[in-house]
């Protein structure tokens, strides 16, 4: 794997290979891929087995308003689902159930759904995995949907409806029958 060069530089020239899924002798995983701020995630990993901490590979805030209404975390469909029982998604998930707002004086609990969501670029399709309860009432597990499926949802979060004016700049293409 490539990782970018302790002095910041961004040439593929000053570039070194680093190991994968290794280990230091602390039990804190090396970092694995390079393609995030490396400095910041090696800086991290010296804190500790006990302050554990996990790179996304694309975390979205869906927000309306400027309030949150949903948090998805995007991957490529080559790569696989994750196992949401790992404590990263554990902790993700009780961030999103945990979520609410004070009116009035009084805590309103209003949790947000949280999903993972496979996704196709070549034709903009997506495969969701609902990772809490909100999600599930929103989302059927391992749920086939088309772009314009999948962007309908996201304004229904919202509580909105889509305008007409997008509907038809929406692929209506389903990704693949594929085992996930």
């Amino acid at each position: 794997m490539w990782a970018w060069p302790r002095n910041g530089g961004l040439e593929l020239r000053d570039m070194t290979i680093i190991e994968t899924f290794d280990y230091r002798s602390d039990g804190v995983r090396k970092e694995r891929t390079g393609w995030r701020d490396a400095g910041i995630s090696a800086r991290h990993r010296e804190w500790g087995f006990n302050c554990p901490a996990c790179d996304l590979d694309f975390l979205m805030v869906e927000y309306n308003l400027g309030l949150p209404v949903g948090l998805i975390e995007y991957k490529h469909h080559c790569k696989s689902f994750p196992d949401l029982r790992h404590a990263t998604y554990r902790a993700l998930a009780a961030l999103c159930n945990g979520y609410g707002s004070t009116q009035g004086g009084e805590f309103i609990r209003d949790p947000l759904p949280f999903l993972v969501a496979r996704y196709w670029p070549d034709i903009w399709a997506f495969c969701v995995l609902p990772a809490n309860e909100v999600a599930l009432s929103a989302y059927r597990d391992g749920e086939y949907l088309s772009e314009y499926d999948f962007v309908s949802r996201l304004y229904r979060l919202r509580r909105l409806t889509l305008a007409r004016a997008l509907e038809g700049k929406l692929n209506r293409v389903f990704p693949p029958d594929l085992e996930l």
